[in-house]
């Protein structure tokens, strides 16, 4: 089959906006109202879909919410995997591993939910998005005692520090619902945020 160079989305690359924008829809209606507030028949109305039709993307509701709340995982695992271990060390590491985090959050255009709506997921899906959650905390956590030790950041709280910076992405991800024309810039928004992050408020 032709692909017009590139020009012409293919069949899976149209699926996989479609199931995008769906997650940004599904994900804004349960931080609204509630996973339970919140029907299929409301998620696809608002999309413009029979709900028929979104059984073609999602089992059911749970797997919808499932895939909201892993996307904040997602972006942060394929970081992971894309930066390693940097030849400057933990600091180094650190600050692009998150900074890549960041990036991937933004350039998935805001599809997220909170961590309350998660109790509302069979037991043995909750196990996994907490124990994925827990091993890029780990990640963060470990990172930043190398910071520390290395004498690159002072000393600080590393473990409360991680929860921060993980719990600090849905903020970022908030923003980006916020700007549903997908204008955010996602380099310079995560760049700026890192900034912040890094240098703080006040004029040294």
């Amino acid at each position: 089959m032709a692909d017009w160079n590139g020009e012409i989305a293919t069949r899976e690359e149209l699926r996989e906006r479609k199931r995008r924008a769906a997650l940004r829809v599904a994900s804004r209606l349960f931080n609204e109202k509630g996973y339970h507030a919140t029907s299929l028949d409301e998620i696809a109305d608002r999309i413009g879909v029979t709900k028929t039709a979104l059984y073609y993307y999602f089992r059911n509701k749970e797997e919808l919410l499932y895939e909201c709340i892993e996307t904040s995982l997602k972006a942060g695992e394929r970081a992971r995997e894309e930066i390693g271990m940097l030849p400057g060390g933990a600091y180094d590491t650190f600050r692009a591993f998150y900074l890549r985090f960041l990036q991937q959050v933004v350039a998935d255009n805001g599809s997220y939910t909170t961590l309350i709506n998660i109790r509302a997921l069979p037991l043995s899906m909750q196990e996994t998005l907490i124990a994925r959650r827990e091993a890029l905390q780990d990640h963060l956590r470990s990172l930043l005692d190398g910071a520390v030790a290395e004498g690159r950041l002072r000393p600080i709280a590393t473990e409360n520090t991680a929860q921060f910076l993980l719990a600090a992405v849905n903020w970022i991800m908030a923003s980006c619902v916020e700007q549903v024309d997908g204008s955010a810039d996602p380099v310079k928004l995560s760049e700026d945020f890192l900034d912040q992050i890094l240098n703080g408020l006040e004029t040294r």
